[in-house]
């Protein structure tokens, strides 16, 4: 999106139509960046590194290999989600059920754990003796 908007602006003439795209499209940036939802921003920017990044694998991918353009782009997206991928398997395997140090943790707590007694802080002062 950004390499269409630059290459744009790097043209002879801009229609009235994208003058008026672009302006739409810099107001609503311009309205989120000064509204309490600016957060939202963050999605859009790192969708378009995503994206960018993407784009990027893909030239390398169609530069090293004589596949089809399908291919090279089914190719980047899966190298794109090598790295979430990795991410997601360090996580189930250090914080889930599948972690041996997670289950014997939750069997002391659940040791630990007398049922049907309440729980109060250390400062607790009972109101009545």
């Amino acid at each position: 999106m950004l390499l269409t908007i630059f290459s744009t602006f790097g043209s002879e003439a801009l229609s009235t139509s994208a003058i008026l795209g672009y302006g739409l499209f810099l107001i609503a940036v311009v309205a989120i960046a000064v509204s309490s939802q600016r957060w939202l921003l963050w999605y859009l920017f790192g969708g378009m590194g995503y994206w960018l990044a993407v784009e990027i694998i893909h030239s390398l991918v169609t530069h090293w290999f004589l596949w089809s353009e399908w291919h090279n782009y089914v190719i980047a997206m899966g190298i794109s989600w090598l790295p979430l991928g990795a991410w997601v398997l360090y996580r189930a395997l250090r914080y889930e059920d599948v972690s041996r140090s997670m289950i014997q943790e939750r069997e002391l707590q659940a040791a630990r754990y007398i049922e049907h007694t309440p729980v109060y802080d250390d400062d607790y002062q009972p109101r009545f003796h």
